[in-house]
């Protein structure tokens, strides 16, 4: 009998439960430096000084937008006026300084300054046009 009172409970005791573990399912990869006037991104929503970013994150501004990401491997981002960019991969052991980075920019203008990762590391930048692929 004690198992039928639990019944009704269960399904509401699952939905909280996995909606509590869906927004940390994504990886914070590193924080917005500083975002002028304003920019978003699809995980963190509208982005200001000290936001944190998400592995397979698109940021996107608007017209007069600018966004500066600083990963945690030291690497920077800005992201220029009208612009979107997906963070598609990061991957960073700060022991050994390797990793990965795979940015895809779609639309816009962009910097990208390397970080700490040493003679490991692998950078992969796509755009519309091409992809420029850094190694070590």
């Amino acid at each position: 009998m004690q198992s039928r009172s639990w019944i009704p409970i269960l399904p509401l005791a699952v939905a909280l439960a996995l909606q509590s573990t869906a927004p940390s399912a994504q990886e914070v990869i590193g924080k917005a430096t500083a975002v002028k006037p304003q920019a978003e991104g699809t995980h963190a929503g509208t982005l200001s000084n000290g936001s944190s970013v998400y592995s397979k994150e698109t940021v996107r501004t608007g017209d007069s937008g600018r966004a500066d990401l600083l990963f945690q491997d030291s690497s920077n981002l800005s992201v220029g006026p009208k612009s979107s960019v997906r963070l598609d991969k990061f991957v960073y052991d700060p022991n050994k300084s390797t990793g990965t980075i795979a940015v895809e920019a779609t639309r816009g203008s962009f910097r990208f300054v390397t970080g700490s990762q040493n003679k490991g590391g692998s950078y992969s930048i796509k755009t519309p046009y091409g992809t420029l692929g850094v190694r070590g």
